[in-house]
């Protein structure tokens, strides 16, 4: 550093940047350099109350002080007020003689945000970055809270205090506020992904026993990664029962709810248990689910056997087959995802490959930071898809088929190519518009609510979109606040972040009315792809100026428009009769 500032000197430059002049500066600057700033301190201030001792450097100057610790110094106390004499924590024990550091993954978290600039364009995209409900949490704050609490952690570490709960507590909160969108990767100049940050944050917090206990997350998390199929129904009840609860408590605390949704409170930890009730009442949860899951309709639950759907009067052993990975959301909470596309898969005339039992990818664990649970999860279903190629060599399978975004995003690592050679991985939707099926023209407006995690990886999603539905779609921004298990782990961010998004559904709705899109008394309806944000995007359902918001799939309204009204047990009537073939694996 000495030789980088003696080179700016050399060419006439200054050593002061965009933050001026600090006591990491301090040691670069000459005695000459420095004699006006403090004679002018000791002028305005002779008694040292602002600052005491900083940038002063020369003890013949520092004894002029009427009052001061002079008598308590020695000469060489007061000749340096830069770093020299300062204790800083020392980020080079990292691995050595940091305990907390050979327990945890906190020097690659502190690694992987030290480039960050300070420049904020990553505010402008971030979901929990919503000045008007909550102005802190943008990604720059939060590697500044960040980088300041693993400095805390270090202090407190090496200096044998105990690291104090209340830094974890932090931590923690830090870590909630994300949606791992990873939306603020884009605009960062220095490349950080603070999603992939927050899941590290979040797996640190667990390893070290720290990350708080939430029954309705705990539940939840259970739902999506547990295969026993008696659970799974238990829960798919439970799931149901808690939805109904939960909308009768918005009607009970219906001006309350309306009160903190118009204007959010602005927090900074997690708000009290009360306040945390009426967060997650606040917005109505979908009614009328499925009252079973999609493999329970089709009775292909046994783990044993991979079901094969197809219709037998125009498919044969050498027409073309799919694998599809329906994944949790799709499967076993909005069963008419996963039968929508499967319906979709049989009018396309395709053979279609489930996986056997219920399996989820592994994303969800990994997002809340379970890294070694999602492993094991990603390593189990790359074993058994093996198996199965094995046992379906014959179909030749060279395409993966998923309805989710998150599914997506995780099934890239699993190398599919060389499960099923030669094979992509590619959304319902885009297959279908492969195979030229789209909605009948001259379709009203629709909005489309694009998720976090995108399925349509093959261009412009939207253009996709229109050319599914027609022209009059208008893309609808910002996160849709559900985020995984967000709204029932901390639902006071999901409020924060709903009072963004219900602002742009209101300027999408005024958009398709003025227009003529969608007529004065009509319902507008909101189309995604994403499991997680059709649970969302229901939330909104009350919040129009005219009639309802109307979340749906883009494959659902497909297979309404396209197979008609009573498409689903119309399928699962056929598929039942003759359509599955069930083979042992």
């Amino acid at each position: 550093v000495k030789r980088i500032m003696a080179l700016a000197r050399s060419l006439d430059g200054v050593i002061s940047g965009e933050h001026g002049i600090g006591i990491t500066k301090l040691e670069f600057l000459s005695d000459e350099e420095l004699r006006p700033f403090t004679e002018y301190k000791l002028r305005i201030d002779p008694e040292g109350r602002f600052n005491k001792g900083k940038l002063l450097r020369n003890k013949e100057l520092v004894k002029q002080y009427p009052r001061g610790l002079e008598a308590d110094l020695t000469p060489d106390d007061v000749t340096y007020s830069d770093l020299t004499n300062a204790y800083t924590p020392s980020f080079g024990l990292m691995g050595h003689e940091s305990l907390i550091m050979q327990q945890s993954d906190i020097g690659a978290i502190a690694d992987s945000v030290k480039d960050c600039l300070r420049c904020g364009k990553c505010k402008p995209v971030c979901a929990t970055h919503v000045p008007r409900a909550n102005l802190l949490y943008s990604p720059r704050n939060k590697i500044l809270a960040t980088s300041l609490l693993v400095e805390a952690f270090l202090y407190e570490e090496q200096t044998r205090r105990g690291i104090s709960i209340k830094h974890w507590e932090e931590f923690e909160d830090v870590a909630d506020h994300c949606t791992v969108c990873h939306k603020c990767l884009s605009p960062c100049p220095v490349n950080i992904d603070f999603g992939d940050v927050s899941m590290n944050m979040r797996n640190l917090l667990r390893k070290m026993g720290k990350k708080s206990w939430r029954p309705l997350a705990a539940f939840q998390a259970w739902f999506i990664g547990t295969q026993s199929i008696g659970g799974i129904q238990l829960a798919h009840a439970m799931t149901n029962l808690s939805f109904k609860s939960q909308r009768l408590g918005n009607r009970v605390l219906s001006l309350m709810a309306h009160k903190q949704t118009s204007a959010p409170p602005a927090t900074v930890g997690t708000a009290p248990i009360k306040e945390q009730v009426i967060h997650f009442i606040n917005k109505k949860m979908p009614g009328g689910l499925p009252k079973k899951t999609s493999r329970a309709l089709m009775d292909i639950e046994d783990p044993d056997y991979v079901p094969i759907i197809r219709n037998p009067q125009t498919t044969t052993a050498e027409t073309e087959a799919v694998f599809y990975f329906p994944g949790c959301g799709s499967e076993r909470l909005f069963s008419q995802v996963g039968l929508a596309t499967q319906a979709m898969l049989w009018h396309a005339g395709v053979q279609t490959v489930l996986p056997p039992g219920y399996l989820c990818c592994g994303y969800p664990q990994r997002g809340n930071g379970q890294f070694e649970k999602a492993e094991k999860m990603i390593t189990d279903n790359r074993v058994l898809f093996h198996r199965v190629a094995n046992t379906l060599n014959y179909l030749d399978i060279k395409t993966v088929v998923v309805s989710c975004g998150t599914c997506y995003d995780q099934l890239q690592g699993y190398q599919f190519d060389k499960i099923f050679p030669g094979s992509r991985i590619i959304d319902i939707h885009e297959y279908l518009l492969e195979k030229g099926i789209t909605l009948p023209a001259n379709q009203p407006g629709y909005l489309y609510h694009e998720p976090c995690h995108n399925p349509m990886q093959q261009g412009d999603s939207m253009k996709t979109v229109r050319a599914l539905v027609g022209d009059k779609v208008i893309k609808s921004e910002r996160c849709c606040g559900e985020s995984g298990s967000l709204a029932v782990s901390r639902p006071d961010i999901s409020t924060q972040v709903r009072f963004r998004k219900e602002e742009e559904i209101r300027k999408g709705e005024a958009q398709l009315r003025a227009t003529g899109s969608v007529d004065a008394t009509q319902n507008v309806k909101i189309l995604t792809s994403c499991p997680s944000c059709l649970m969302g995007l229901n939330r909104y359902q009350d919040d129009l100026k005219n009639g309802l918001l109307e979340a749906d799939y883009i494959v659902v309204e497909m297979a309404n428009q396209i197979l008609g009204k009573d498409w689903m047990p119309e399928y699962v009537r056929i598929a039942n009769a003759g359509g599955i073939e069930r083979v042992l694996v």
